[in-house]
């Protein structure tokens, strides 16, 4: 959290994988671990996915401060793993497309945004996940828009 965020009353992202400013947006190795972690939970190998998990995250906390994930079951590490996703792969534009998968599986996720008193909802599976195509695109080859 030191690394990538200055603090203050507002935490402000200053993360970056680049040598120019910008969001990175590539695969790096700490997806690949989190990636590999989650399918061996997916696939019921839980201490597979806890040796990926655990060796990715002791690099993330100061030296001697880091206590080794364990869980009692895969679906527990799974839990682990997507949590830990979430707060590492901040900002590299991945949570919309994992948001839309672990719905397809029945996570229930709804987005909610207050602006200027007004609530904007979307909830899970909802079609407007589905980003409309290009008109170009539409033109150029005839093809239906997603619907919305």
């Amino acid at each position: 959290k030191t690394v990538f965020f200055r603090s203050g009353q507002i935490q402000n992202f200053k993360g970056n994988y680049e040598a120019q400013e910008g969001i990175f947006n590539g695969i790096a190795t700490d997806e690949m671990y989190l990636v590999r972690a989650e399918c061996a939970a997916r696939k019921g190998f839980k201490e597979n996915a806890l040796q990926d998990l655990n060796q990715l995250l002791m690099n993330r906390w100061k030296s001697g401060t880091f206590a080794p994930y364990t869980a009692a079951t895969a679906n527990d590490a799974l839990q682990l793993i997507l949590t830990e996703r979430r707060k590492e792969l901040v900002f590299r534009g991945l949570r919309w497309t994992d948001i839309k998968r672990l719905n397809k599986e029945g996570a229930g996720i709804v987005l909610t945004r207050s602006i200027k008193n007004q609530t904007y909802t979307l909830a899970a599976n909802d079609l407007r996940y589905a980003l409309p195509l290009p008109k170009d695109v539409l033109e150029l080859t005839g093809m239906p828009d997603n619907p919305r």
